[in-house]
């Protein structure tokens, strides 16, 4: 079988593993990983790798299907000129390293933020990291937006949660609830003068789910026709089943 863009991207990271010195890196003896295999083994499980791949799919793929992909996570469509913040969040939002997001996307009016989930539960102070994240990409241009919220993880809403939310009307009490005032208190200094906004981001955020099957099933679905032979018909294809194959690969969809 023909390699897919998702395996060029883990060559690449083979070949610093035998030449890790072009990172100014050396290997070290106690490493917990003692040969390639194992290696090979951790990086295809790690949900660091997983959010570079989704990362590289969203920077090539199509607008009309990162739309479609919005509105099977919050149920309504949020349009706009999006773009995808891929590198330097951090110094470019002057997080000051208070959260690092997954995947975010920006348009001038509209701030969307993807968490992904692969193992590892999510709770409430993460999502009011991503709240501080989105009061911080205002503060930058003082343009007041809407702000949403997609969980991207496997199996069911509940699943994802540390505690145990049966549906995001569960989770939304509790962040309602949540103690935002010591949240604020331990959050960089030029933050804290903003708890009224950040209280009003909390309140009016658009919080949505999908698991990983149905994430597939949009893209799946946004493939074109084995019969359209362009050029960019063929290159969607490879891009989408690149992404599906990995999906599958992790054992995250059937």
């Amino acid at each position: 079988m023909q390699n897919s863009w998702i395996d060029t991207y883990y060559d690449s990271l083979e070949f610093f593993y035998w030449e890790p010195q072009h990172l100014g890196k050396k290997k070290h003896d106690n490493a917990e990983f003692k040969s390639l295999k194992h290696v090979q083994k951790h990086v295809r499980n790690m949900e660091v790798t997983l959010n570079h791949n989704i990362q590289q799919f969203f920077s090539l793929a199509p607008n009309e299907l990162r739309n479609n992909l919005f509105l099977q996570f919050f149920n309504q469509e949020v349009s706009g000129i999006f773009s995808l913040d891929e590198r330097d969040v951090d110094k470019k939002y002057n997080l000051v390293n208070s959260t690092q997001p997954d995947i975010v996307f920006t348009s001038p009016t509209t701030t969307v933020s993807i968490e992904m989930k692969v193992g590892a539960k999510s709770t409430i102070t993460q999502v009011l990291k991503y709240v501080l994240l989105s009061l911080a990409i205002e503060l930058i241009d003082g343009v007041k937006r809407s702000h949403y919220l997609g969980l991207l993880g496997p199996g069911t809403f509940t699943r994802q949660w540390k505690e145990a939310f049966t549906t995001p009307e569960d989770l939304r009490v509790a962040l309602m609830n949540a103690d935002t005032q010591t949240f604020i208190a331990k959050q960089p200094a030029h933050f804290r003068s903003h708890r009224e906004r950040f209280k009003e981001i909390l309140a009016n955020l658009v919080i949505g789910f999908q698991d990983y099957e149905s994430f597939a099933d949009v893209l799946l679905k946004g493939s074109p026709n084995p019969d359209d032979k362009t050029n960019g018909a063929e290159v969607y294809r490879n891009l989408i089943s690149g992404m599906v194959g990995e999906l599958k690969f992790r054992k995250l969809i059937q």
